[in-house]
């Protein structure tokens, strides 16, 4: 009796479950994002502290229609003619930069209610409250 042949495939993803985006294990102690080459994005992100992520490896989701990369730097068609890059910044700078986006948004807020001396828990509390 013959034995239906077996034919060895790539792992099939099904539609809809794909991460063009994804790029497996990183290191946690760094934050990761992919920035478009595009409006000197990369310029601002180098002089921020960010650092483009090395790898000969093709990281992340495969379409047939991708190149291979011509350098190490990690890259994606991100569609219209821009590629991403994927860079990563250590914890610590991203860290101090939230905190410093934190601090202007609580200014903004503490300039648009000066008067407010009532708190909750705390934190100012706005408007009056009643029990009803």
């Amino acid at each position: 009796m013959l034995k239906p042949k077996t034919i060895d495939r790539v792992k099939r993803t099904p539609l809809g479950q794909r991460n063009r985006l994804s790029f497996g294990d990183l290191d946690p102690n760094f934050t990761y994002r992919v920035i478009n080459d595009k409006d000197d994005r990369l310029k601002q992100a180098l002089e921020a502290g960010y650092e483009f992520v090395l790898s000969d490896e093709k990281l992340g989701d495969t379409r047939a229609a991708e190149a291979n990369s011509i350098d190490s730097r990690v890259s994606k068609p991100v569609g219209n003619g821009i590629t991403g890059y994927l860079m990563r910044i250590p914890k610590e700078f991203y860290d101090e930069d939230q905190a410093l986006k934190l601090k202007a948004v609580e200014e903004t807020e503490k300039a648009m209610h000066p008067n407010s001396t009532k708190t909750i828990d705390g934190a100012k509390a706005y408007g009056e409250f009643t029990k009803t």
